[in-house]
């Protein structure tokens, strides 16, 4: 006989239950409790933590898998987690490099204004160990999306390598990065999601309506049109000629161009070309709003580069300028 609905819900919601409560003594003889957690097969993940700790020292949260109730990881702040972190489980059991096999991912929160969440993904099976590990900063990210057609889901995220140098960190642009974990293990640009077919469109995430569903890529995407990017231009071509008919070349300083916010701007739009891998197009911009070799011009991209070599990213830019599968 098949089972009613209602019986069948109810015996894989027990089954959930013990497995919750396989790795509940264990944590009793630690003094821990589970402040989150989330069952596979015959694991458990678990955000333990010690009952009624109070800031400071913050929660004392690690993350802990159980096979069959017995534990066969802990992550501490020895394993790269800033002591009081607040720890975030994410999923257990996505298969998030594509190899076929469960994957873990959880995040560490450790506070403060401009400070810093950091992903982590550890293998699952055939042994449980790290595979790779992406320092968000302020900029986050939040879990993988699943998209049609994909191998692997992917996150969205962004690069903040350029804080502080064009803008104070409040106005800095931080260009789009749709990241995805390699089989080698690290987080890397999603190229078919990032690499747009021509100079100035959008990229062809933005076509996914499951990641625009996070509101920041939604309006990041809204950048491209080609209204905004001629009013941006207008726009920038007019600071350029306001600030340069104040005083002449020679007496020009970068706080000149600083405190307008044209070259955020500039830099904003430069990012936008490199990172859907059209970086000469880029430069083909500038030389139209910003024609000729004057200092602060040659000071702003030997800044651009720095930038752009200091990335975690800085190969995946490369592969995304050359590469044109």
């Amino acid at each position: 006989m098949r089972p009613a609905p209602c019986l069948f819900f109810f015996c894989a919601f027990a089954a959930l239950s013990v497995a919750a409560q396989e790795s509940k003594p264990w944590l009793e003889s630690q003094g821990l409790e589970a402040a989150s957690w989330k069952s596979f097969q015959e694991f458990e993940a678990v955000v333990a933590r010690i009952p009624n700790a109070k800031d400071p020292p913050g929660p004392q949260e690690r993350l802990i898998v159980f096979r069959q109730g017995k534990p066969v990881l802990q992550v501490t702040d020895k394993d790269g987690i800033e002591a009081a972190s607040r720890l975030t489980l994410h999923s257990l059991g996505r298969d998030l490099d594509g190899d076929g096999q469960p994957d873990l991912h959880f995040s560490a929160y450790s506070g403060g204004a401009h400070c810093c969440t950091t992903h982590f993904v550890y293998k699952v099976k055939p042994a449980v160990k790290r595979l790779a590990v992406y320092a968000a900063k302020n900029l986050g990210g939040t879990d993988f999306v699943d998209l049609p057609g994909r191998k692997t889901p992917v996150m969205v995220s962004a690069d903040d390598t350029s804080a502080y140098v064009f803008a104070p960190y409040a106005s800095s642009y931080f260009p789009v990065a749709v990241l995805e974990v390699s089989p080698k293990g690290r987080f890397q640009f999603a190229g078919d999601l990032m690499r747009g077919k021509l100079p100035g469109e959008p990229p062809p995430v933005c076509a996914q309506p499951a990641a625009t569903a996070n509101p920041w890529l939604k309006d990041r995407c809204g950048e491209f049109t080609s209204a905004k990017r001629k009013a941006r231009t207008q726009e920038i071509q007019a600071k350029l000629r306001e600030i340069k008919s104040q005083r002449s070349a020679d007496k020009l300083k970068w706080d000149d161009y600083f405190a307008t916010g044209v070259l955020s701007a500039v830099a904003a739009e430069m990012n936008r070309y490199a990172y859907t891998g059209f970086g000469a197009a880029g430069m083909n911009w500038l030389e139209t709003v910003w024609p000729g070799n004057d200092a602060i011009k040659v000071q702003f991209l030997a800044k651009l580069r720095e930038t752009r070599v200091k990335s975690a990213f800085a190969d995946d830019l490369r592969v995304l300028s050359t590469d044109t599968r």
